[in-house]
């Protein structure tokens, strides 16, 4: 295990990283995941600190090639915070973020407290009242190569998330059969499905809520949960716009703009 006044100095040299500033990869200083969440969480916690409110958490990894280009065997999950969020149809500013990338997503939406511990599959459902169409703009700190455990101290990339329209969960949605349309530039780009998010939306849940209760984290009413991608990921380029629309359930939007 690495010591602690180790992994404080990497958490530091990643708060002062960015897309701007990049670093390379800090994998081989550290001890695997449970040193990186361990540096996540300094960071979480310090930024939490300095007046950043938490509004939720990002789960990235969700599908099995994805896990296997990034040497894992299961998803990644960071935090969010309110500074992160910008209205759907917003247009974002290149001072924001240095190389944006662009996802469509499913967002649940708690209306109950899960506690820290093990609780049964169903309670972690039922605690779910609404889901968004979304969008998220993963933008790293890293230059060159990285994997799943450069991921996990950097807070799994989170930069910017957009939640488009939201819709209350009844007896009548199932969340496994979303289909997705991504449109760039009003060009239609890609399709997906929400089975693309470990079967089911709900899935990627159970498994972040399992993962933070191993580490004495639980989850609080009002929180987003960002699920993970339906579509392929794109790389955001000034002057891009982007729409993603799920039949019956509405869309997102956003664009970036240019620099010209």
């Amino acid at each position: 295990m690495t010591e602690e006044n180790e992994l404080r100095n990497i958490a530091k040299k990643l708060r002062n990283a960015n897309g701007f500033s990049p670093i390379p990869a800090i994998h081989d200083e550290i001890n695997g995941p449970e040193d990186a969440y361990k540096i996540q969480k300094i960071n979480r916690e310090i930024w939490v600190t300095e007046g950043r409110h938490e509004t939720g958490f990002k789960v990235a990894f969700t599908t099995p090639e994805a896990q296997k280009i990034f040497g894992t065997n299961e998803p990644v999950y960071g935090s969010l915070f309110a500074d992160m969020s910008f209205p759907t149809c917003h247009e974002i500013p290149p001072t924001k973020m240095a190389r944006p990338k662009l996802e469509g997503e499913i967002v649940l939406e708690l209306g109950k407290d899960l506690p820290a511990k093990k609780i049964s599959n169903e309670k972690v459902i039922s605690s779910v009242n609404a889901f968004y169409v979304a969008l998220e703009i993963p933008d790293g700190s890293f230059i060159g190569e990285f994997n799943a455990v450069d991921m996990i101290a950097d807070n799994a990339a989170a930069a910017g998330y957009v939640l488009g329209d939201r819709q209350l969960i009844t007896h009548d949605t199932n969340l496994a059969t979303l289909s997705m349309e991504m449109r760039q530039n009003s060009k239609l780009v890609s399709t997906g499905n929400s089975s693309a998010c470990m079967g089911n939306p709900m899935n990627v849940l159970i498994w972040l809520q399992s993962a933070l209760a191993k580490r004495n984290e639980g989850l609080k009413a009002g929180q987003i949960i960002y699920c993970g991608s339906l579509v392929p990921i794109i790389q955001a380029q000034p002057g891009d716009s982007f729409h993603a629309i799920v039949d019956g359930s509405g869309s997102a939007s956003c664009s970036f703009t240019s620099t010209s």
